[in-house]
C-alpha cells in the first residue's frame, strides 16, 4: 500500500485563528433520494448536523419538485446564499437522535445543492459522471430545475439521471445561475465518476472541454484523500473538497471540510476558486481512504481484494470466476499519477483523518456501532463534549483520559494515524480498527465508559466449541482439537484408505471434518495437498481455517474452475476467455437471423452442452446448431468459461507432458461438494485418482444444480468405480429433531438411501413446522402476510388488537424470510405485504425489460448499431428503474 506523507497540519492552527472558521458538508441527499433514511428531512439534517460539529450542510436533491417545496417552505435566507430554518422544533426528532441529546439548530446554515447522474456517450464510449450543482437563492435552483426538467424526469429520484453531457449540464449551471458552482462528484468511484476506472475519463479537459476552466474544486470521494491525488500534477489546481455524500443525517460529516473563510456562500464559492488570506479552505476532514469501498481492486463476488500490482500479474482477471475485476481508486490514480511522491501546493489544506466515533465506540466495547450500548456512550460523550468533531480533533487527551484512559488512548492513536487498514474493494466497506484484536482484550477492562464496559470476546476455540456443543474438559485449558470431532468425523478423518468417500447429511459439520482431513495429512508431511470445492467463498473459508491450523500457503485450495485455469495459463500464458459479456456479442454476431429469445436459446444450450461433456469434441458437425458459436471461438483464440474443465480433461488426457506435471502436484485430493459434480469435473477426479489419493464429501440428497448439468449420480458411480472406505455423518448441530423428521420421510425414497440412517438432531431447538392449504395464490399470500403480523406482534394498534395475545418473543422484520419455489408467486406477496404496511425486498425477481416484451426504441437502436453492448444496455436500464446493474 502506498503511504504518502500529509502536510504538517500545525498551520491549521494559525489559518483558524487568523479567520472565522466552520465546518461544512457539502454533499449529502434527501429522503426523495433511493435508498436514503425516512429522517433524511431538513430537521434531521439539521440536528445531526448540530450533534457532529457541522455549521454548514447541504440540502441536496433540490431539483426534486417535491424536495424544493419543501425547502421553500422550511428554509428563510440568513447570511448571503445561506439558509437556516424557519422552525426550530420539530415533532419526533428526538427518536432519531441518540439518547438524552438535545442540539441547538438555530445555528445551522443550509446551502442550496444537487446531485445529477449523467449518462452519455462522448468519445465512442458511454461515460457515467456525478456531478453536484450549488447554487446561491431559490430563483437560481428553479431556472436550473427548470430546463433539466426539459431533458429528464426529475420527479423519479432526489439524484436524476439524465443523457446529459457533463459539459452541456455546467453550460446550463454557468448561464441560469451564474453565481454558481460545479464540482465533480466522487472523482474516482469506478462506476459514476469523471475519472473513474468504468466509465471516466483520463482528464478534466476531456469532459467539459473550453469550459474546464470553470471547474475549480473537485469532491475526492471516500475512497482517497488528498494525499492520493496530489500524485498527479494536472490535480495541482484544484481545491479537493471532502464530504460524506451520505444517506442518513446519522452519517453526516464521515468527511467534510474546515474554512477559514467569510460565512456566506459567496465567500465559500471564493475560499475554493481564489483561495487568498481571508478566504481559504483551511483542511479536510478524512476516512481514512481504505475504509472506502472502492478502494483497492477486486471482485465481490470472489472475494478478491487485489492491490494494483497484483491486478497487474493476475492482467487484470478474476482468479476465481475469470471475469475481470472492479479497478479501484488506488490503481486508477497510480495509473493517472505523474509523481513518485505528492507534491503539495503552497499553503495546501490541511488533512485531519479520521474514524467516526460510533465506529470507535464499537470496536472498544466490542459490538456493533449501532447498538443500543454504543448508542447510550455516544449519547453521553456529545453532552460531555459538545460535538463529535470536537472530541476528536479538539479535545486535549488529558481530558477524554478523565472519562476513560481506553478512550483517550484510541483517540490519540487516531489523530496520529496509528490505525489497522483492512482496504475495501468491489463495493465492499474497507474495516479500520485501532486496536488488534488480543489487545482490546487485554486493554477491555479500561473502558469503563460511563458505567459501561467492554464485552469480553470470545476466543475462536470457544466458539467453534460451543456451536459443537462441547465444554471444555479443565477449565481455562481448550481441548486438543481432535477432541472436536465426533466419532463418526474422527473415522473419517483418520482413514488410511486411499479412497474415502463421506455422505455428509446437512449441518453434520462437513467442512469442518474436510479440513482437520486436511490438516491430519499435512502434519503429518503428505503433499502435496489440493483441496477442490465449488465456489470462491467455500474457497476462502477452507484458506482460513488451514491458515488458522497449520500456517499459510500449506495447501493449493481452489474451485473446479479456478484448479483449471491455473493450469491451462501454465501452459497458455495468454490463453483468453470469453466471458458472459463477450459471449453474448459473439452469439448476437454469429446468430443475426435470430430473435434475442432465440439466442438466449444458444447459450443456454452451450452451456448444457458443456456441462454435459468430460471433455472437449475434437469437431462438431454441420448441422449442429452451436457450430458457429465454437468456431468463432477458436478462430478468436478464446476460451468458454464453461469450456475450462473440458479442456483441462482433454490435455490430461491427450498431452503426456501436461498430464505428468500437474499429477506430480497432486499427492491428495479432497474434494467438497461431490454431490454436485458433472461429467467434466467426475472426469477430472477419476484422472487424478490414477495416481493421487482421493477424499470426498458430500450428499446426493442435497444436489442443486442439475439445471447446469450436475448429477448426484457421479457420487454414487465413484462408489462403484474406485469401492472406498465409505463413512456417514449423521449428526446434525443445526436443525431441531422436527424439521430432520420431516425431510427424512421425504428423501428417505431416495435411490441409494437404503444403507443411511437418519440423520440425529444434536440441537435442542424444537424446530417447529406448520403446514396450510390455500385454495389459490392469492390466499396464500394473504395467508403469509397475516402470519407475519403475528410474528412481529402487529404493526399497528388496530393489528394488535386483533390479535389478542401476540408471541412474547416477537420477532424484527429482518429476522424473517420468505422462500418461493418461483418467481411468479413474489409479486403477489409482495402486494399483500404491502395492503398491510409491511415493507419487503423482493430478491431476484425478473425485471420487466428482460421478459422479452419492452424494450426503449432508442437503446433499441444502439444496441442494433452495436455502439453499446448487451451488458451496458442491461445497466443502462437498470439505472433507470432504479434497479442494480
Amino acid at each position: 500500500m502506498m503511504a504518502w506523507q500529509q502536510p504538517d497540519a500545525a498551520k491549521l492552527a494559525l489559518m483558524l485563528s487568523t479567520s472565522m472558521s466552520y465546518i461544512a458538508d457539502l454533499h449529502v441527499h434527501s429522503r426523495y433520494s433511493r435508498a436514503t433514511s425516512k429522517s433524511s428531512n431538513l430537521h434531521g439534517l439539521a440536528a445531526w448536523a448540530a450533534v457532529k460539529g457541522i455549521d454548514v450542510v447541504a440540502t441536496g436533491d433540490f431539483t426534486h419538485p417535491a424536495w424544493f417545496a419543501q425547502l421553500c417552505d422550511e428554509l428563510e435566507p440568513a447570511e448571503p446564499g445561506f439558509f437556516k430554518l424557519k422552525n426550530h422544533e420539530s415533532s419526533g426528532l428526538a427518536a432519531v437522535l441518540p439518547p438524552g441529546v438535545q442540539p441547538d439548530i438555530s445555528r445551522i446554515r443550509f446551502v442550496l445543492s444537487a446531485e445529477i447522474s449523467s449518462i452519455y456517450k462522448r468519445g465512442g464510449q458511454v461515460r457515467k459522471v456525478h456531478n453536484l450543482l450549488y447554487a446561491p437563492d431559490f430563483e437560481a435552483a428553479r431556472r436550473i430545475s427548470g430546463v433539466l426538467a426539459g431533458i429528464g424526469n426529475l420527479e423519479a429520484d432526489g439524484r436524476p439521471i439524465l443523457g446529459l453531457d457533463s459539459q452541456t449540464l455546467l453550460a446550463i449551471l454557468l448561464e441560469h445561475a451564474p453565481d454558481g458552482f460545479l464540482v465533480p462528484a466522487h472523482i474516482w468511484t469506478p462506476w459514476f465518476s469523471i475519472f473513474g476506472s468504468k466509465s471516466g475519463f483520463d482528464a478534466l479537459e476531456d469532459c467539459f472541454g473550453d469550459l474546464s476552466g470553470e471547474v475549480f474544486a473537485l469532491e475526492t470521494g471516500l475512497s482517497s484523500d488528498p494525499a492520493m491525488n496530489r500524485g498527479i500534477s494536472a490535480l495541482d489546481r484544484f481545491a479537493l473538497l471532502s464530504n460524506s455524500d451520505c444517506h442518513s443525517p446519522a452519517k453526516l460529516g464521515r468527511e467534510a471540510n474546515i474554512f477559514a473563510a467569510g460565512f456566506d456562500f459567496f465567500s465559500l464559492r471564493e475560499a475554493l476558486r481564489q483561495p487568498s488570506c481571508g478566504q481559504r479552505l483551511a483542511a479536510t476532514i478524512e476516512f481514512y481512504p481504505e475504509e472506502g469501498k472502492y478502494h483497492c481492486d477486486g471482485c465481490r463476488s470472489c472475494g478478491v481484494c487485489f492491490e494494483p500490482e497484483q491486478t497487474r500479474a493476475a492482467k487484470g482477471v478474476c482468479p476465481g470466476c475469470g471475469k475481470a475485476l472492479t479497478v479501484g481508486v488506488l490503481h486508477r490514480v497510480l495509473e493517472l499519477a505523474d509523481r513518485d511522491e505528492p507534491l503539495w501546493p503552497e499553503n495546501a489544506p490541511a488533512v485531519r483523518s479520521l474514524i467516526p466515533l460510533p465506529e470507535m465506540l464499537g470496536e472498544l466495547f466490542g459490538c456493533g456501532p449501532a447498538s443500543k450500548r454504543v448508542d447510550e456512550a455516544y449519547g453521553r460523550l456529545i453532552n460531555a463534549f459538545g460535538s463529535e468533531f470536537r472530541l476528536l480533533l479538539d479535545t486535549p487527551l488529558s481530558e477524554l483520559a478523565a472519562v476513560s484512559p481506553l478512550l483517550a488512548k484510541a483517540v490519540e492513536r487516531v489523530r496520529e494515524g496509528k490505525v489497522i487498514r483492512q482496504p475495501g474493494y468491489d463495493g465492499e466497506f474497507g474495516v479500520i480498527k485501532v486496536f488488534a484484536e488480543d489487545e482490546r482484550a487485554e486493554l477491555g477492562g479500561q473502558l469503563n465508559l460511563f458505567g459501561l464496559s467492554a464485552s469480553k470476546p470470545r476466543k475462536k476455540q470457544e466458539r467453534r466449541q460451543a456451536a459443537l456443543g462441547l465444554k471444555n474438559k479443565d477449565e481455562g485449558q481448550p481441548e486438543p482439537l481432535r477432541r472436536l470431532l465426533n466419532p463418526e468425523q474422527q473415522a473419517a478423518v483418520d482413514s488410511d484408505s486411499d479412497r474415502i468417500i463421506v455422505q455428509a447429511g446437512p449441518g453434520t459439520g462437513k467442512t469442518h471434518t474436510l479440513v482437520r482431513r486436511a490438516v491430519r495429512l499435512l502434519e503429518q508431511g503428505q503433499g502435496p495437498l489440493v483441496i477442490i470445492t465449488f465456489t470462491n467463498k467455500a474457497a476462502e473459508e477452507i484458506r482460513q481455517r488451514l491458515a488458522a491450523s497449520v500456517g499459510e500457503q500449506a495447501a493449493l485450495v481452489e474451485t473446479f474452475h479456478g484448479f483449471c485455469l491455473r493450469w491451462l495459463r501454465r501452459r497458455s500464458p495468454q490463453l483468453t476467455l470469453a466471458g458472459p459479456e463477450m459471449r453474448e456479442r459473439i452469439v448476437r454476431q454469429c446468430y443475426p437471423q435470430l430473435a434475442e429469445r432465440e439466442r438466449q436459446d444458444i447459450r443456454r444450450q452451450a452451456a448444457l452442452f458443456l456441462a454435459s461433456q468430460a471433455e472437449l469434441p475434437e469437431s462438431y458437425a454441420e448441422t449442429d446448431p452451436l457450430r458457429p458459436y465454437f468456431c468463432c471461438l477458436r478462430e478468436r483464440n478464446l476460451l468458454d468459461l464453461d469450456e475450462i474443465v473440458p479442456a483441462c480433461v482433454s490435455l490430461l488426457r491427450h498431452d503426456k507432458e501436461f498430464a505428468a506435471e500437474v499429477r506430480a502436484s497432486v499427492a491428495h485430493l479432497l474434494v467438497d461438494e461431490f454431490q454436485d459434480l458433472n461429467a467434466a469435473q467426475y472426469e477430472l477426479v477419476h484422472l487424478l485418482a490414477e495416481t493421487a489419493a482421493v477424499f470426498a464429501i458430500g450428499d446426493p440428497d442435497q444436489a442443486i444444480y442439475g439445471f447446469r448439468g450436475a448429477n448426484p449420480a457421479w457420487f454414487r458411480k465413484f462408489v462403484a468405480e474406485q469401492q472406498p472406505d465409505f463413512h456417514a455423518l449423521t449428526r446434525n448441530y443445526r436443525s431441531g429433531a422436527r424439521i430432520l423428521q420431516a425431510a427424512a420421510a421425504v428423501i428417505r425414497h431416495n435411490h441409494g438411501n437404503e444403507e443411511v440412517p437418519d440423520s440425529q438432531a444434536m440441537s435442542d431447538k424444537p424446530g417447529l413446522m406448520y403446514r396450510q392449504a390455500a385454495v389459490n395464490a392469492a390466499s396464500e399470500a394473504a395467508f403469509i402476510a397475516g402470519q407475519i403480523q403475528h410474528l412481529v406482534g402487529g404493526t399497528s394498534h388496530r393489528e394488535i388488537d386483533r390479535l389478542q395475545k401476540s408471541s412474547e418473543n416477537t420477532l424484527a422484520l429482518s429476522d424473517i424470510a420468505i422462500l418461493c419455489r418461483t418467481s411468479r408467486q413474489m409479486p403477489l406477496i409482495a402486494h399483500a405485504l404491502a395492503e398491510r404496511t409491511l415493507p419487503c425486498q423482493v430478491v431476484d425477481l425478473q425485471p420487466f425489460y428482460l421478459n422479452g416484451t419492452v424494450r426503449p426504441l432508442y437503446y433499441e437502436l444502439l444496441l442494433a448499431a452495436e455502439q453499446i453492448d448487451a451488458a451496458e444496455l442491461l445497466f443502462l436500464l437498470g439505472q433507470e428503474e432504479g434497479i442494480g446493474a
